[in-house]
């Protein structure tokens, strides 16, 4: 017996670094990192004097996106949209024209280290979860 899913078009192109959240790399400690959400918008400002390498970003446990690097004193602005989960749905981020509610942002890691050797899932602080 064949049995087949059914996945809704988001209308957004698929991206090659979506994939399922890494429940067995470690958890590491929490940082002074500030995040704010503002709308459709991400931003975090590293206030550590500790840098990173590329990195992937998590957002409740479920959705990711790769960055270059975040070094200490850095400010990133990034389009919750870019999030996607192992199966290429988007973060739902809100906006004008969204038909859904948003979802709150109400967890986010970093996985650090070398890519397919991560070393641990680093917590950041959020501090604004805005979602008009």
């Amino acid at each position: 017996m064949l049995t087949g899913g059914c996945r809704v078009f988001s209308g957004a192109p698929d991206v090659d670094y979506a994939r399922a959240y890494p429940r067995a790399t470690p958890l590491g400690e929490v940082l002074d990192v500030q995040v704010f959400r503002s709308g459709t918008k991400l931003t975090m400002t590293n206030s550590t004097s500790r840098s990173f390498g590329p990195s992937t970003l998590w957002v409740n446990e479920r959705f990711s996106r790769p960055i270059q690097g975040f070094g200490a004193g850095q400010t990133l602005s990034l389009d919750l949209y870019s999030f996607r989960d192992e199966y290429q749905d988007q973060f739902r981020a809100g906006g004008f024209f969204a038909t859904r509610d948003p979802d709150p942002v109400v967890l986010v890691q970093l996985e650090t280290g070398p890519e397919d050797q991560y070393d641990e899932l680093i917590g950041f602080v959020i501090v604004s979860n805005d979602i008009n």
